[in-house]
């Protein structure tokens, strides 16, 4: 993602209108047979989904406008396609891939990102969904009023007592966050919880006692929407009754249910996946959860909230049905097949565009294009805070580092790894970010076998054994040992390229790849020479769970760093204590995620960025090709290219048709 940034000379206001898609030019389906059943065009003066309308009918539904908020949301059809009816089949890559499930079946935040974003700075992107919202000058004062009328799938109201229990009762209770709460929602300066308020029945206050200028981000982000006792709105109604605060009998109940502590089984239930019993103000609710089948089916929700311009309630599709595969090529297949009405993630790799792309006319379906905001297909980070004293030494070295990646030929890898797309990069923003920086992308690319053994020299390797290896201070090979993680198996591929040309400058490089929960316990004991993995974007200001790569503040991204990371996020409690100038721009980093002036800010991320510049943390090898789906050709409203931020949710799935 883009830098965002906020004009702080005025009060913010955020969409106390009615939300419209952004018509995006140029889209345009052909017309085959219908993927779906049952789908029907919505007549003049029908409101409803048929298969409401007879519930309402035999007396079991209220009424439409009883069940829909005073002022609903207006979401226009991106093609003028209104159709009743169809089933949206996709698919997941095994049960672990429940983004998917969030961004396509439930991306409902109380602010979301505009369907047409393209990372603008400021906060013109962000628009009201479930909420409206203000905010103050210097980002301490927020307020959220939920939509009047709103109610939860089950028919029941949808008011600020639920925001209250979700902030203060689930995501600031210690008994459900033992390794501490997450710090969006306390004040930077004092670190305590922010004070919440209760203004009427459909509003809430937080006020901070310091500038807190990622929450309206991190919410559009839907960082708060996951598995696990997180939410910014759950059911009080429903979830109350697990919470030992409003329930003496909850660790009985978890009892019941086979788990340790109530704790354990609110997690367990705030999981809309494996628990299809829990209210939601999704357009589509969970029927056959996560691990009972082949696949998870969800229905539509009688109470969703939105409506199309002609004052029909939305979603326009009935069922889904994300089917769960176990490997990529069978998703290929099946995309090939054209068994999925739209889907997208897993297998729109560079390499497999000829075959989908040649597939198209059999399969009835086109593809639209996802630009990426990842900025390298894969950066390796040498671990400079080794536990050995003799490898920490050698990988702190900037000329041991540097050597390294002159010695990758990075063409050779993106032709036989990555099609031939892309280009060589280093692990940096990319030219049409704000925070570009020549120095940081451009450094060390060449691949020169001579300057590469320059710089191994100066970085005192000199010494070499009879077979060419060069000699450590310890006057034993050099070797490197890459953690791999089996989930990026182009990294698996193109890293033996790059064993081959270091070894033809002395430097062994052995592979292991793992699983990624073996990899990240790996990393996180600071037991790793190295590590590879993707590459993100640089955004400020931003929660402390974002992916940091240019600064070693995370240790979910800092694999040259996780001592440093670690001894950042416990304040230089534990980890590894990091060199002055490393310290500076921490400092940097911290006083830029609490900046609310857009221009400091901006300013702050560049000094940030040219520290990483001159550190040179990660070796990357390329930018990353544009991702892309599918779309049946009879599955309508799906723009011809979304922002990857969040897709599809981000385009409203809830307006998505299926029919001729």
């Amino acid at each position: 993602m883009s830098e965002r940034m906020i004009d702080r000379r005025r009060l913010l206001q955020g969409g106390l209108g009615l939300l419209a898609v952004a018509t995006i030019p140029g889209c345009g389906f052909f017309d085959t047979k219908p993927a779906g059943s049952g789908a029907q065009a919505a007549v003049a003066g029908e409101k409803e989904s048929p298969m409401l309308k007879a519930l309402v009918d035999k007396g079991s539904l209220p009424p439409l406008a009883d069940r829909l908020p005073k002022n609903p949301p207006v979401i226009k059809p991106l093609e003028g396609k209104a159709q009743y009816g169809g089933t949206w089949r996709s698919a997941m890559l095994t049960q672990e891939d429940t983004q998917w499930l969030w961004y396509a079946m439930r991306y409902e935040p109380l602010l979301r990102w505009k369907p047409d974003k393209v990372g603008k700075p400021g906060y013109d992107e962000i628009e009201a969904n479930v909420a409206e919202y203000t905010v103050d000058a210097e980002s301490k004062v927020y307020t959220f009023t939920l939509r009047e009328g709103l109610k939860w799938s089950d028919g029941r109201p949808c008011t600020a007592d639920d925001l209250m229990f979700t902030i203060l009762e689930v995501q600031c209770d210690e008994g459900l966050h033992p390794d501490g709460l997450y710090d969006a929602f306390t004040s930077p300066d004092t670190g305590k919880i922010a004070k919440v308020e209760k203004v009427d029945e459909r509003t809430i206050k937080m006020t901070y006692s310091s500038p807190q200028p990622s929450l309206l981000v991190q919410i559009a982000d839907a960082i708060f929407e996951r598995e696990g006792a997180y939410g910014m709105l759950l059911p009080k109604h429903y979830f109350q009754q697990f919470h030992l605060k409003y329930n003496k009998f909850a660790n009985a109940l978890a009892k019941k249910a086979g788990v340790g502590s109530w704790t354990d089984l609110f997690a367990q239930k705030q999981n809309p996946w494996t628990n299809p019993e829990q209210p939601t103000l999704a357009p589509w609710k969970v029927t056959t959860p996560l691990g009972k089948g082949s696949a998870v089916t969800l229905t539509r929700n009688p109470y969703y909230w939105k409506v199309d311009d002609q004052g029909r309630q939305l979603p326009y599709i009935d069922n889904c049905r994300v089917e769960v595969v176990q490997d990529a090529q069978v998703e290929l297949l099946k995309v090939m097949n054209g068994e999925f009405g739209m889907q997208y993630r897993n297998f729109g790799t560079p390499q497999n565009k000829p075959v989908v792309a040649q597939n198209r006319e059999k399969g009835g379906y086109k593809i639209f294009e996802v630009p990426t905001q990842l900025t390298n297909t894969m950066v390796i980070g040498i671990n400079l805070t080794h536990k050995d004293p003799v490898k920490r030494a050698l990988f702190s070295n900037k000329e041991f580092r540097a050597g390294l990646s002159h010695a990758i030929n990075r063409k050779e890898v993106i032709d036989a790894v990555y099609a031939g797309q892309g280009e060589p990069w280093q692990g940096a923003p990319p030219k049409d970010s704000p925070y570009y920086n020549e120095q940081l992308a451009t450094q060390f690319l060449e691949f020169d076998a001579a300057k590469a053994n320059q710089h191994l020299d100066a970085a005192g390797l000199t010494k070499k054994s009879p077979d060419g290896k060069r000699l450590g201070a310890d006057g034993k090979p050099v070797s490197v040992t890459v953690l791999v993680s089996e989930s990026f198996p182009d990294h698996v591929e193109a890293i033996e390229f790059v064993k081959k040309r270091w070894a033809a400058v002395g430097i062994e490089l052995r592979t292991q790849a793992v699983s990624e929960d073996l990899y990240k316990e790996r990393v996180k004991a600071n037991d790793h020479d190295a590590g590879t993995w993707t590459c993100g974007t640089f955004v400020l200001p931003t929660g402390t769970g974002g992916d940091h790569y240019w600064v070693p503040t995370n240790d979910g991204s800092a694999r040259y760093g996780i001592g440093w990371a670690q001894w950042y996020q416990s304040k230089g409690e534990e980890g590894v204590k990091p060199p002055a100038e490393i310290q500076k721009q921490m400092e940097l980093f911290t006083q830029a995620r609490q900046e609310p002036d857009p221009t400091k800010t901006l300013e702050l991320g560049k000094q940030i960025l040219q520290i990483a510049a001159d550190q040179f943390y990660y070796i990357g090898v390329s930018s990353v090709p544009n991702t892309y789906g599918v779309v049946k050709n009879d599955f309508h409203n799906v723009p011809e290219k979304m922002s990857e931020s969040v897709a599809p949710g981000i385009v409203h799935p809830e307006q998505f048709a299926i029919g001729q």
